[in-house]
C-alpha cells in the first residue's frame, strides 16, 4: 500500500512522524487547517507512542507484558485502554468465528516467524502450542479493570494494536478540529478523514495498491471517504520446504498457515477493526470474507488471488462503491 505523499509534492502537506511499534507512523495535514493543527498532530503521535508502551509484548514493564506473566495467577489490574483494546480483540474473535485471535503468538514462535526466520514444527510441538491458544481463556473483569487467564495463553495485540492505536490518535485530531488529514503506520494500516483535496469534495484520498510480490507495480488506487483501511499477506515473511510455500499468517483454529490468497485490503470506519480484520479475513478465505462483508455494510475488501496461470492474479471486491476503485 501506498499513502497520499507518494501521489502529491510533499509541499501540498505538513508531514509529522514517529516511529513506535515497529513502525512508522505519519500524519499528514493541509497547512493552516486549521492553525492548531500541528500541537494536535504533535500530541497524536504522542498518544500511540504512550500506547505501544501500554501494549507492546517487547516491553518488559509493558501492561500486556504484565498481563502474560501474572493473568494465569491472579487478575491483573489494566488501564481502560488496555479493556477496550482487549474487548474489541474478543468482539473480532467472535465475529470472525475465531479466526482472528490475539492469542495466536504460541503458534507464530513453533513457526518460528517470531524470530523471522520460518520452520517446521513437530506435530507434537504444534499439538502444544495449539493448547495454549483461544481468545476464550480470557477474562474481563471490566468493572474492576482487570484481566485473567487460562490454558497458559499469552496475548499479543499485533494484529489489532497499531490499528487501535491510529484510532486513537485521529480522535485526538479530531476533537482537535482537525477535519482533513491521513493517518498511517507502517503504510499497511491508514485512517483517512475529510478530504486530499479541499476543492474537490467527492473525491476523498487516493491510496495506491501495490503488486503484494511486485513492489514496483501498481495495480489501482482506492478512494477513502472517512474511512479506515488494513491489508494483510505473507509477501514479506515465508519460508519455502520441499518446494511449497509457508506464510506466516496461521489459522489459530488448525495451527498452519494459511494461503489461497496473495493478499486481503479491509476497509471499515474504524482502523482497529480495518487492521483486525484483514488478518481474519485472510485466514476464512475468499468466499467467506465476501460472506462477511455481505452481512457486514459497513465492511468492504479487495482480495487479490493468484490467476490461473502463472504470474496472473485476480481482484476480487465486496462492498466497494463505484468510485472507490479504480484499476490501472
Amino acid at each position: 500500500m501506498m499513502v497520499p505523499s507518494d501521489y502529491l509534492p510533499v509541499d501540498f502537506f505538513l508531514e509529522f512522524a514517529r516511529d513506535a511499534m515497529a513502525c512508522r507512523f505519519e500524519i499528514l495535514l493541509h497547512r493552516g487547517y486549521p492553525e492548531n493543527g500541528p500541537e494536535a498532530a504533535c500530541r497524536a503521535l504522542e498518544t500511540i507512542s504512550f500506547l505501544e508502551q501500554l501494549w507492546s509484548v517487547f516491553i518488559p514493564s509493558s501492561e500486556l507484558s504484565i498481563v502474560n506473566a501474572r493473568a494465569h495467577e491472579v487478575p491483573v489490574k489494566v488501564s481502560s485502554s488496555t479493556i477496550q483494546l482487549l474487548e474489541q480483540a474478543i468482539e473480532i474473535w467472535q465475529r470472525t468465528k475465531g479466526a482472528f485471535d490475539v492469542t495466536s503468538g504460541k503458534l507464530t514462535k513453533a513457526w518460528g516467524f517470531h524470530g523471522r526466520q520460518g520452520l517446521m514444527p513437530s506435530e507434537t510441538d504444534l499439538a502444544n502450542a495449539l493448547l495454549q491458544v483461544g481468545t476464550k481463556h480470557i477474562a474481563l473483569d471490566c468493572a474492576g479493570s482487570s484481566v485473567s487467564l487460562a490454558n497458559r495463553v499469552e496475548i499479543n495485540p499485533g494484529g489489532i494494536g497499531k490499528g487501535m492505536a491510529i484510532d486513537s490518535a485521529g480522535e485526538i485530531l479530531e476533537n482537535a478540529g482537525v477535519e482533513h488529514y491521513a493517518l498511517h503506520g507502517g503504510k499497511s494500516s491508514i485512517r483517512c478523514r475529510g478530504l486530499q483535496k479541499l476543492h474537490c469534495p467527492d473525491e476523498g484520498w487516493a491510496i495506491a495498491v501495490r503488486h503484494p510480490e511486485q513492489s514496483e507495480r501498481i495495480l489501482g488506487t482506492l478512494r477513502l471517504h472517512n474511512q479506515s483501511l488494513g491489508t494483510s499477506g505473507p509477501a514479506n515473511q515465508f519460508f519455502y520446504l520441499k518446494g511449497k510455500r509457508y506464510g506466516h499468517i496461521i489459522d489459530p483454529r488448525t495451527g498452519w498457515p494459511t494461503d489461497g490468497m496473495l493478499s486481503i485490503t479491509v476497509l471499515h470506519p474504524q482502523a482497529g477493526w480495518a487492521d483486525a480484520l484483514a488478518t481474519g479475513l485472510y485466514v476464512l478465505g475468499v468466499e467467506d470474507a465476501i460472506a462477511y462483508c455481505q452481512s457486514n455494510p459497513d465492511t468492504a475488501m479487495l482480495a487479490i488471488l493468484p490467476g490461473k496461470k502463472h504470474g496472473q492474479i485476480e481482484l476480487v471486491t465486496c462492498n466497494l462503491l463505484q468510485d472507490q476503485w479504480k484499476a490501472h
